[in-house]
């Protein structure tokens, strides 16, 4: 959880990076989500409607607003940011939304960045269909079979299949299902829609954004998504560099570089790694063929990164609240205080250990000099569906203990999938002797370069770089290890009970369920999006019991 909560953040430090329009939009969000929850908490309980409307018009002035207030002298100089001063930034941010009421900021910013992602992501598709964007990327590019890829390095199997994390199967998402989600849903039936639906929406999402990265010059993307190291940061340095990559059909100037960084709004897009400021482009280059031309291409792009970077400070929010949970529990087991969630210095120390956590490896990514997002990108991928491996070992014992063998295979097949593709990943990533693939590998070419007496050495052109590098790949090397061992543990602990338990049942001794009871609701609400008539029958007649007499308690 730490380290997907660390390379969520990165990405909004590349996309925010020394970009004042983008700086000032999506900072502008955040007194628009507590704006929000006030008005729907205390000033106009239940108007859903009519504070969703308040918040879009806010949301569109705070885009155009960050525009005007780039334009100016003192906007400029006030959020023009570094990616430390953001990384440090967003640290303060974690902790303290984190341990906000839910109602005050993640519900009312995870509503308005539901439905920016969704309208946004529909809006392209729609977009897609009219434009038709002419793609003339190769169906495999030169980089296809080879380990050493400019932006991400190793073979495509297994690391593409890590890569592809939410919108197939995601760890991540596992654990909010399991720590926040429980608290905004009113019922348990309403799980299945939201849940199935929304890893629907996730596949809907990564489609598009492939499409918007294809649509646009391969030239272009590379300089977008390769490291500082590479591209030298410069338009002539990164056209240099993407021109000798060999690429068939691309032939990338200075001036197109230039001329694609003043369409957005930005001084720069030579190396936004992370992603999201290459789907801005790719939406801005297909959007501006539908609406508005080269000159909406700016309001586009900031556009799309302030609704990718509302869902990610949701998620890096929600992921801390999580790991907050977690330690708890822990601790809890030694001093049982820590899981009264109502004690708030308990709640207060957890969170600040672990936003200490994911801040140490956010930093580490921004001063990375092989770049950041570059190499912990993979780990982040690892991570993430070694927790989904998990969460579907739980879920197969589960499965085993409650005697419904004729569905384990539901469970027993991704969980399968998911061991053998996590446990290669890492397997490389620890072992493999290519030090573009290989943590400890990488550690020991720059360890030995250092011990050479030589000054600079590949992508490190001083010697604290080279040092960094050495600091950097054992951290990540260890931290692999120590993953996909104890995923090991969990997903052999989870195997062993699902075979005890068959053994139980095939000698007619009954299995033990810890399950908790089923408690019948006290909410009366539909299950899914639409009502149905009994459901809508249902619901009038609740709401013409009086409040006092109600068993619903208010709040989250």
């Amino acid at each position: 959880m730490v380290i997907i909560v660390a390379i969520l953040a990165l990405v909004v430090v590349n996309a925010l990076g020394e970009s004042p329009w983008g700086v000032f939009s999506v900072g502008m969000t955040i007194p628009i989500a507590l704006f929000m929850g006030v008005y729907l908490r205390y000033l106009r309980p239940g108007k859903v409607m009519e504070v969703s409307i308040i918040g879009f018009v806010f949301l569109m002035a705070a885009i155009i607003g960050g525009g005007l207030v780039a334009q100016t002298e003192w906007g400029a100089a006030v959020f023009h940011l570094d990616k430390v001063t953001i990384a440090w930034g967003l640290l303060i941010y974690g902790f303290i939304a984190a341990i906000l009421p839910v109602w005050l900021l993640l519900a009312p910013r995870d509503y308005l960045s539901t439905f920016m992602k969704i309208g946004v992501i529909v809006m392209l598709a729609l977009a897609i269909i009219v434009v038709r964007p002419e793609v003339t990327v190769p169906a495999f590019s030169e980089f296809a079979g080879r380990e050493n890829g400019p932006v991400l390095s190793g073979a495509l199997f297994p690391f593409l299949f890590v890569t592809i994390a939410c919108g197939a199967l995601s760890g991540f998402h596992a654990l909010i299902s399991s720590g926040t989600t429980p608290k905004l849903v009113e019922k348990e039936r309403q799980t299945r829609y939201i849940g199935y639906g929304g890893m629907l929406m996730e596949s809907f999402v990564a489609i598009m954004a492939l499409v918007a990265a294809i649509s646009i010059d391969r030239g272009l993307y590379f300089a977008m998504n390769a490291p500082a190291a590479l591209t030298g940061s410069s338009v002539e340095t990164a056209a240099t560099w993407v021109n000798s990559l060999g690429l068939s059909g691309v032939n990338i100037t200075p001036g197109l570089l230039s001329e694609t960084a003043a369409n957005v709004g930005e001084q720069s897009i030579v190396s936004r790694t992370g992603g999201a400021p290459t789907l801005a482009v790719g939406l801005a280059h297909i959007m501006q063929q539908f609406i508005g031309g080269t000159a909406m291409m700016a309001f586009w792009y900031h556009f799309a990164i302030m609704f990718e970077a509302l869902f990610i400070l949701t998620a890096v929010d929600a992921g801390t609240r999580v790991a907050r949970f977690m330690l708890q529990d822990s601790i809890g087991n030694f001093v049982p205080k820590f899981k009264e969630a109502s004690w708030r210095p308990g709640a207060w120390l957890c969170t600040a250990i672990m936003v200490a956590a994911w801040g140490a490896v956010l930093l580490m990514g921004v001063t990375d000099p092989l770049g950041g997002i570059n190499t912990l990108f993979p780990l982040f991928g690892i991570a993430n569906q070694l927790l989904a491996a998990i969460a579907l070992a739980v879920v197969l014992a589960i499965v085993a203990k409650r005697g419904t063998f004729k569905y384990l295979w539901i469970v027993a097949l991704p969980l399968a999938f998911a061991a053998v593709v996590t446990i290669t990943a890492s397997y490389q990533k620890i072992f493999s002797p290519v030090p573009a693939v290989g943590y400890f590998a990488n550690n020991a070419a720059f360890s030995k370069a250092l011990a050479d007496g030589k000054q600079e050495f590949g992508t490190a052109k001083t010697v604290a770089a080279m040092e960094a590098v050495v600091r950097n790949t054992a951290i990540q090397g260890w931290l692999s290890v120590i993953f996909v061992v104890l995923s090991i543990i969990v997903i052999a602990t989870a195997v062993l009970a699902t075979v005890k338990a068959f053994r139980d049942r095939s000698a007619g001794i009954a299995s033990t369920d810890n399950e908790d009871p089923a408690v019948p609701s006290r909410v009366f609400a539909p299950a899914g999006l639409v009502p149905t008539a009994a459901e809508r029958e249902l619901a009038a007649e609740w709401a013409r019991v009086p409040a006092d007499a109600r068993l619903e308690r208010a709040g989250h």
